[in-house]
């Protein structure tokens, strides 16, 4: 326990002064975010925050890591210096985005093949046990790539990805530690402390945008907590004893970025069109178009998350089947409800500009 909260302590105050040394040095180097047609900001705003966000991870590893496995850790810190360099030039100097994925592919690629951390089964979800070596791999790095996507494509708003991968890592963490699993509890709240220090700058009004390089290194933490979670014996420690379905609770706690992901690309190529085109699709914009501030934007789809964790882990008991069932039917009602409510007021507004006319 005192262990994880030195990780996460360390991180916060790394990532909580480095901030405003990162929005200096942007401001003199005139490293900034430009506003355009297809961003919600207005201003000049620095988009550097995964400097920050990466400090306060890698350094607070580094500084207690001495009860860690070697072999593994560099694997990891090996990866997840790729990931945020990678990242970094994209926020600098726009990156082709072919190039990005090969590079996306190689730092996963070498925590899954060198560090093992990879997905070996579904624990008879849909019937699934143990998955092939190669089938194992090759499922995982697509996972890996679908989650560090996902994160970066739902940093749209203030406070949304810091806010959605603090509450993901303090749940992988908390579940890890009522577990045993220290080390692992150890990197998600490394995580978390360093994401809540950086919404200090972030949340509702920012100071700071976290750019790609922040959110393909919060995306990369999350793809290897969520492949370690799914290897890992967990119940839910105090509470009960009652071994939890590793994939569902994962799938919960990204519940939010790998919907409303799925959901974006549905509709993108229903349309015939790219699914890595631009668009004003995403949850938050349509919640936005509701007349919804950034901050409460942010914080409707916080607690659609947390309930979705909670929905998970109480219904264990029904079975994992039963449980997947309602995820699945809640999480499709939940992503629909904003489009209705917009599609309604369309409709209403076309009447009434109608009527006046007539």
């Amino acid at each position: 326990m005192i262990q994880t909260f030195t990780f996460f302590l360390t991180a916060f105050i790394i990532t909580y002064f480095a901030v405003p040394s990162v929005i200096k040095v942007a401001s003199i180097r005139n490293l900034f975010d430009e506003p355009d047609e297809r961003k919600l900001h207005k201003n000049t705003i620095p988009a550097l925050g995964g400097v920050a966000i990466f400090a306060g991870i890698f350094f607070s590893v580094l500084f207690w890591a001495e009860e860690f496995n070697f072999s593994l850790l560099r694997w990891i810190m090996l990866s997840l210096v790729i990931i945020f360099l990678l990242g970094l030039k994209d926020d600098i100097v726009a990156i082709d985005p072919m190039k990005k994925l090969i590079g996306l592919l190689v730092a996963s690629g070498l925590v899954i093949v060198y560090g093992d951390i990879r997905i070996m089964g579904f624990h008879g979800l849909l019937g699934i046990s143990e998955l092939p070596y190669l089938i194992s791999v090759l499922f995982t790095l697509f996972v890996f790539i679908v989650i560090i996507n996902a994160v970066n494509l739902i940093d749209g708003i203030n406070g949304l990805a810091g806010g959605i991968g603090t509450i993901a890592s303090l749940a992988f963490g908390t579940l890890f530690l009522l577990n045993d699993h220290n080390n692992a509890a150890a990197f998600a709240f490394a995580t978390a402390g360093s994401l809540l220090a950086f919404l200090r700058y972030n949340f509702s009004s920012a100071k700071i945008f976290m750019g790609d390089g922040g959110a393909l290194v919060i995306g990369f933490m999350l793809s290897v907590l969520s492949t370690r979670f799914m290897n890992s014996d967990i119940t839910l420690g105090l509470i009960s004893d009652v071994s939890v379905s590793k994939p569902l609770v994962a799938l919960a706690i990204l519940i939010i970025p790998l919907v409303d992901t799925l959901r974006v690309f549905t509709i993108r190529i229903l349309n015939k069109r790219s699914p890595f085109s631009a668009d004003r699709n995403h949850l938050h914009h349509q919640l936005l178009d509701l007349g919804m501030s950034h901050r409460r934007a942010a914080v409707v789809l916080y607690s659609a998350n947390i309930y979705f964790i909670v929905l998970t882990l109480a219904s264990q008991i029904l079975g994992a089947h039963t449980v997947l069932f309602l995820m699945v039917l809640t999480a499709f009602v939940f992503s629909q409800i904003p489009a209705l409510i917009l599609r309604n007021r369309n409709a209403e507004t076309v009447i009434e500009i109608k009527r006046q006319v007539m």
